[in-house]
This record gives structure tokens, C-alpha cells and sequence, in this order.
């Protein structure tokens, strides 16, 4: 077995620059020393490198026990595949503990019973939202669910939507295109990419005219909420806010249009009584003359 072997090997988990290095040279100093025999052992070994890296990049455990476990390698001649046996079964029965006392995965900080603030994957593992967020939100705007970070198990998303949707306060928002009807739920991220009319939008600066992390400083919007919903002005490109579930949207450039078509003075099938739509344009307009 060649080092273009292990490197390949390593390569597939996705490991890069001084990970895929370090990997690579302490798989093959157990080469050296005779305690890895054959190729599956470096795969299941790889493996378990994966997964602890897996675990630091969730805050599961620390960030320096990677270090710690090449030291030990390296320098006290521990052999890897004992120390990583250890490493995992003090992980699970850390897991189990955090389990049994309501304690947060992620954080290691107490989850309340009855706070609307907890989530609970399928596999049983136990998060604050918070902790998860980021998870959430990709999983339920692209349909893909929930995969736990410590188990990798799949929660599906009927079952995320309808934990959150047992929170009281829990709202979703609509897309910004003017023509779509899709809905989306909003907990806190800048970025929103609508599966339906397959648009992107910064929730933050209200645009999808820019790459990601270059929001347009120039422009004064209102803090996205929860629940909010918007459309963006078919004209100005401007967003208007959808208030009191009206159907008519009257943006600021004077442009009328209909909410859930996006049709020019809402003159659709959505609003079919134009005395009613021609009595709000009038009153709109005497207000803003």
C-alpha cells in the first residue's frame, strides 16, 4: 500500500490542506509501527477521524482533542485505533447523560421541558433550536429534513415543521417574487432560496441583486421577522410589506400591484371586485399627495 492509497482514502471524507495532511501522516506512521494491517482498517479508521471532526465543527466536543490524540500518538506511542475506541465511548455515554437530563447536545446547557425553544430529532437526541438553526433552516427550505450531527439519522421535514408549528408564535413568511405563492419558514437566517421560482434573496438588505456577504449598505430596510411578509415591486424592485393580510400592496414609486399574483393594480382574478380595488387606490393616493 502506497501513500496516493491513503491520501485517496482520506480525500473522499472531505478532508482539506493541514487536515488532509495530518490525517495522511498519522495514518501512516501506524503503518510504519505495524498497527494497521490492511486497507479496510484505515478506511474504518478514516472514518472515525471524520466523525470526531465531525463532532468539533458542532462544539460536540472540544477542539483541541484532535491534537490531543496525535500527541499521543506521536509522542507516547499509543496505538489510534485504541484511542479512538476510548474517544467514542466517552462520547456516547456523554450523549446518553445529556439525554437523560434534558441537556442540550450542542451547548451542554439545560433545555426546559416545556420551552417552545426545544427541538427533538427522531433519533431522540435533544437541541435548543438555536443550537441547530442553521440545520433547521437548510432542511426545510430545500425539503431535505433534519440529519443529526451526532448520529447522522434523518428527521424528515413534516416532522421539524410540525414541532415548530407547535410554538404558539411560530409563523411562516411568504416568498418575496411577486407570482409566487410558496412559503417559507423564517428563524433567523440572511438568506432565503425559494425552491419554487428557484430565486435567492438576502433577508437582511431585502435584494437579490448581490452575492452573499456584500449586502447593499446603502439601502435602510426594517428588520426581517418572523411572519413578515413582503413582495418585491415588479417597477422598483423595492420590497412592500403585506399589512393587515391586505391583497393590494401600494409600493412607494406609486406602483400598485396585486399580492398573490403581482398584477398591476391587482386587476385579476384574485380581487375580483374593482369597486373595491379602485375605492383603495384612490384613498392611497390622497394620502401620499
Amino acid at each position: 500500500m502506497n501513500i496516493y492509497t491513503i491520501i485517496e482514502i482520506i480525500k473522499h471524507t472531505e478532508q482539506r490542506g493541514v487536515e488532509l495532511l495530518l490525517d495522511t501522516l498519522i495514518i501512516g506512521i501506524e503503518i510504519g509501527r505495524r498497527n494497521i494491517e490492511n486497507q479496510q482498517q484505515i478506511v474504518e479508521l478514516v472514518q472515525s477521524l471524520q466523525n470526531l471532526k465531525h463532532q468539533i465543527d458542532f462544539n460536540i466536543v472540544s477542539p483541541f482533542l484532535r491534537d490531543d490524540i496525535f500527541d499521543r500518538v506521536l509522542n507516547k506511542k499509543e496505538k489510534l485505533e485504541d484511542i479512538l475506541c476510548i474517544v467514542s465511548k466517552e462520547c456516547s455515554t456523554l450523549q446518553k447523560l445529556k439525554q437523560q437530563s434534558n441537556i442540550c447536545q450542542i451547548c451542554s446547557q439545560y433545555i426546559d421541558n416545556n420551552s417552545d425553544k426545544k427541538f427533538n430529532a427522531v433519533c431522540s437526541h435533544q437541541f435548543h433550536q438555536q443550537c441547530v438553526s442553521n440545520i433547521l433552516i437548510q432542511g426545510l427550505n430545500i425539503n431535505i429534513g433534519f440529519k443529526c450531527p451526532i448520529c447522522g439519522y434523518s428527521t424528515l421535514q413534516q416532522d421539524i415543521e410540525y414541532q415548530l408549528k407547535a410554538n404558539n408564535n411560530f409563523k411562516t413568511s411568504c416568498c418575496p417574487t411577486p407570482q409566487c405563492n410558496k412559503y417559507f419558514s423564517y428563524i433567523g437566517q440572511e438568506i432565503y432560496r425559494c425552491s419554487e421560482c428557484q430565486k435567492k434573496y438576502c433577508l437582511k438588505c431585502q435584494s437579490q441583486n448581490h452575492p452573499i456577504n456584500q449586502c447593499k449598505t446603502d439601502i435602510k430596510t426594517a428588520k426581517f421577522e418572523m411572519g413578515d411578509n413582503y413582495k418585491e415591486c415588479p417597477k422598483c424592485k423595492l420590497w412592500v410589506k403585506q399589512l393587515d393580510d391586505e391583497k393590494i400592496l401600494y409600493c412607494s414609486c406609486r406602483y400598485t400591484f396585486c399580492f398573490g399574483c403581482g398584477n398591476k393594480e391587482g386587476n385579476c382574478i384574485c380581487n375580483k371586485d374593482g369597486s373595491i380595488i379602485q375605492s383603495f387606490k384612490n384613498s392611497f393616493y390622497q394620502i401620499i399627495q
